[in-house]
């Protein structure tokens, strides 16, 4: 090999083969788990995926060692055989420490496919597939003269993260039995064009079903594809962009509602873009498939909210060690108790919808009102407060949930919607704001206005008003004008007056900033405002 290749060290060699051995010893212990309890599986998965597991899959995949003559090849480029066999090898390896999983591969024109198949419980009847893929090889194209037969590509992050979180989680799903079928893909060749997910699409769009002469063609019910694809750089904040296009809307969704219920503590950008193609959701989307890809930033290469760009994306800096691991194990959480979820409740028939209450007096002084309710669900949901769109504060084990909404003087019409990733349910109630006073609008116009101009000053409250008074006050304080305020003839609740920018002596003011305090009188209660004007000359 090249002399950029390097023999890994004796210690990595010993880390690495103590991890081999650890695995194994696991995936002899490996059987189907019950499927009791339910409404707190969730939790218990999370704590079941940990930082170091994840970091040894990055670690072995980065070095990519061949166990035979103990070679690290450090890379995993489609253009390097021996390098791509080995990595093959190793993920079928992982796939193997689950029994359960059915290994196949798919080759075509030199590029590799593994696929590990959890497949329904022995009396289902249902046809839907839920897919979690990963690309397993890596580029590291950013380097001058990077030549990818020669050249280490190490690509911890790009996509070793991606393929370390989709192992675990196929092993620790492949504990359980489901309706449907739960398919997890390795994809070849995803630097040169998508090519692996282009093949698998193909295959899936349509597939020999009859063994007659005359071929008949189906596709596959593939329900939702999860793609991870490079999510461990980002040491600013625990970001992860879910990127979907309107068909797959409801996935991110479930993965949004997922984080807030369980309190996986992720920020997520939700990205809907039809014309996004930076990753292997796109073969699936170009062929009717729900498809979501998870990745740090859509845009690695640029700084953005809550992340600063990639400087190892491409890169043979691409190594363990900028991996922020905290974060890897997130979005492994993340998606791990979502697919969960979602093959446990949302396609089961006898499935109860949430249900939700929502308590509220008939009448209240509180402009911000907290407001509170409960609900029954079983699953993961949320529950917004409309019309002000304001997220409400679960409490699982109350099964209750408290919310602080703004309210209008009035009656308010408040709907409370327990949003699930296919529908929603909702409840609404009134309540009436009732305040002794309340300002609706205070206008001083122009403002600023020329010195030979004319000020309005326009009042109106929620009860009519008996007196208005502006007072005008200089710069330093000095009061330099009153002046009366009349009431609109139609509409006792409007009051306006005006203002020449002339002192109570005729004289005309000077350019500045001067202060208005406009009060009102309403039912023997007085109320001020202050709002300031600039005078130009």
């Amino acid at each position: 090999m090249s002399r950029q290749l390097r023999r890994t060290s004796p210690v990595a060699l010993k880390n690495y083969t103590l991890l081999l051995l650890l695995l194994l010893s696991v995936s002899l212990s490996v059987v189907a788990e019950d499927n009791s309890n339910l409404s707190h599986r969730g939790d218990e998965l999370l704590t079941r995926v940990q930082s170091d597991a994840l970091k040894a899959q990055v670690v072995a995949l980065q070095d990519n060692i061949n166990p035979g003559n103990s070679h690290a090849y450090r890379t995993r480029s489609a253009h390097h055989r021996k390098a791509t066999d080995n990595t093959v090898r190793y993920i079928k390896n992982q796939f193997r420490r689950s029994p359960r999983l059915q290994i196949s591969e798919q080759v075509f024109g030199g590029i590799r496919n593994v696929v590990a198949v959890l497949p329904p419980r022995s009396d289902s009847t249902s046809r839907r597939i839920f897919i979690v893929c990963a690309h397993y090889d890596t580029q590291a194209s950013r380097e001058p003269n990077w030549n990818p037969l020669a050249s280490t590509a190490p690509g911890a992050n790009n996509n070793g993260t991606g393929v370390a979180a989709m192992l675990e989680i196929a092993f620790l799903l492949s504990r359980y039995e489901y309706d449907h079928e739960l398919r997890f893909v390795a994809l070849g060749s995803e630097e040169l064009g998508f090519l692996g997910s282009r093949q698998y699409v193909r295959h899936a769009s349509a597939i020999k079903i009859d063994g007659d002469i005359d071929i008949d063609f189906a596709r596959e019910k593939i329900v939702a594809v999860f793609n991870l694809d490079m999510f461990g750089f980002n040491w600013k904040s625990d970001l992860v962009e879910i990127i979907a296009n309107n068909d797959s809307a409801w996935i991110s969704r479930a993965l949004i509602i997922a984080n807030g219920w369980y309190g996986v503590g992720l920020k997520i950008r939700r990205t809907q873009d039809e014309f996004i193609d930076i990753s292997s959701h796109k073969p699936f989307w170009d062929n009717g498939y729900n498809a979501v890809t998870l990745t740090e930033s859509s845009t690695p290469w640029r700084d953005s909210q809550n992340y600063d760009a990639n400087p190892f994306y491409h890169t043979a800096a691409d190594t363990a060690d900028k991996v922020n691991f905290d974060l890897v194990k997130k979005v492994t959480q993340l998606v791990l108790i979502t697919i969960d979820s979602l093959l446990t409740d949302m396609f089961n028939p006898t499935r109860q919808a949430p249900q939700v209450t929502l308590e509220l007096p008939s009448t209240t002084q509180e402009s911000e009102l907290t407001i509170n309710g409960t609900f029954h669900s079983d699953f993961p949901i949320d529950i917004v407060v409309h019309p002000s769109q304001t997220e409400a504060v679960l409490h699982r084990e109350t099964q209750t949930y408290t919310a602080k909404v703004p309210l209008k003087t009035g009656e308010n019409t408040l709907r409370v919607i327990a949003r699930y990733p296919l529908g929603a349910v909702s409840v609404a109630q009134s309540v009436i704001l009732t305040q002794a006073f309340a300002w609706r609008d205070v206008v001083v116009f122009p403002n600023p206005v020329r010195s030979d101009g004319l000020t309005e000053f326009r009042v109106e409250a929620n009860t009519e008003i008996t007196e208005m008074q502006v007072l005008i006050y200089d710069a330093d304080g000095s009061l330099i004008k009153r002046i009366e305020g009349v009431a609109d003839r139609l509409n006792q609740t409007i009051w306006r007056t005006w203002w020449n920018q002339q002192t109570a002596y005729g004289l005309a003011v000077s350019p500045g900033i001067y202060v208005c305090h406009i009060s009102v009188v309403s039912k023997g209660e007085t109320y001020t405002y202050l709002e300031k004007l600039a005078i130009l000359r």
